[in-house]
């Protein structure tokens, strides 16, 4: 009887034992189930705002960014990310959209650095803080185009550009203004390229930088000074004759020639016959010059004038100066516009008429 007795009371504890186990299994368990989302979500919390945390943050050197009208918040992430200013550009976007901010960035040039935070570079784009504007001068703008530019991006007046876009406020500074003719504007001498300027700064600022583009192209490739004295021509007359050159011809392959062209003319003593001087003095381009148009009394007017007009007609770029630096070996005196931009070029005068009326045959 002891004996089924303590048979009955193990049983019975052996029952409670596995029972507790069982709850302390199910309890573990459902431990686990409620630690680990938990664990998870506390880890991409943690991982999502490491992701805002600056990239570098011990380095402090600062880069310029640009932000293009019609970037998206996807692209400038990417673009960030490429960068390194950023750590994931998917964070980016994620961020930009739960704050709504996607959508409000400003376009322009930014100073940032990669001790930035992800969020500190979302406020910059958002308040538009564009440190630097990007102004953009193409090659072959007159003086007046290029103020205009100035003006249509909020940087100066057209008036007060002109107005200060003379030789004598910046020749101490430029001793190779000096050597231009009395009365020259620095028309030709603003070299056209993209540059990255401060807003609300003096107009001279801005005259300035582009004054130091021309000197640091030109006058310190010595190079373009011993051609000059090869070809008999001071720097003046070099980027005049490339001002027309650049305004003449559409084809970069093409400048060479005609640049040679108008150097045997001057040579000849012929004149360089140049719709584009003419156009100079009519402030407008037109496909076809009038016969009054030829004779419009100015001394720019190279069809009435021999030689080099007073100045540049607009500001050349760099393969137009080449050019005149370096023409072709040719002894073309003529040359007729086709349709496609290029040109038939002509040794004599019933050649270039022959040449002249084939082209307008086919237009």
């Amino acid at each position: 009887m002891k004996v089924g007795f303590y048979l009955q009371d193990i049983k019975v504890y052996w029952q409670k034992l596995r029972d507790s186990l069982w709850r302390q299994k199910i309890r573990r368990w459902r431990l686990l189930f409620v630690a680990i989302p938990l664990l998870l979500s506390l880890s991409a919390v943690w991982w999502y705002f490491w992701m805002l945390s600056p990239a570098n943050p011990k380095r402090l050197d600062t880069v310029s960014f640009e932000i293009t009208r019609g970037m998206t918040a996807k692209t400038i992430g990417e673009s960030l990310k490429k960068e390194g200013l950023i750590k994931n550009s998917l964070i980016f976007l994620i961020y930009t959209k739960i704050n709504r901010l996607d959508t409000k960035f400003k376009s322009g040039c930014y100073r940032l650095n990669y001790a930035m935070s992800l969020p500190e570079m979302v406020d910059k784009f958002v308040k538009g803080e564009v440190a630097l504007k990007k102004v953009t001068i193409p090659e072959g703008l007159t003086l007046e185009k290029i103020a205009e530019v100035f003006e249509s991006n909020g940087l100066a007046a057209k008036e007060e550009f002109l107005r200060l876009a003379v030789p004598s406020l910046f020749e101490d500074k430029y001793p190779f203004l000096k050597t231009l003719p009395a009365g020259a504007t620095l028309e030709g001498f603003l070299f056209p390229d993209t540059y990255y300027l401060p807003e609300d700064s003096p107009v001279s600022l801005y005259i300035d930088a582009m004054i130091k583009r021309f000197y640091d192209v030109y006058y310190r490739n010595g190079e373009f000074l011993e051609k000059e004295k090869k070809l008999g021509l001071n720097t003046y007359q070099v980027i005049t004759l490339a001002s027309i050159v650049e305004r003449e011809a559409k084809l970069n392959s093409e400048k060479p020639v005609i640049a040679a062209v108008f150097l045997n003319r001057l040579k000849k003593g012929m004149p360089l016959q140049s719709c584009a001087t003419v156009e100079y003095v009519l402030k407008e381009h037109k496909e076809v010059l009038t016969l009054e148009d030829l004779k419009i009394e100015s001394p720019y007017n190279t069809y009435i004038n021999s030689g080099l007009p007073p100045g540049p007609i607009s500001s050349p770029g760099m393969e137009s100066i080449k050019a005149v630096l370096n023409p072709a070996d040719v002894d073309y005196l003529y040359f007729v516009a086709n349709k496609d931009g290029s040109h038939t070029f002509s040794k004599t005068y019933e050649e270039h008429l022959k040449a002249k009326k084939e082209s307008e045959q086919k237009r």
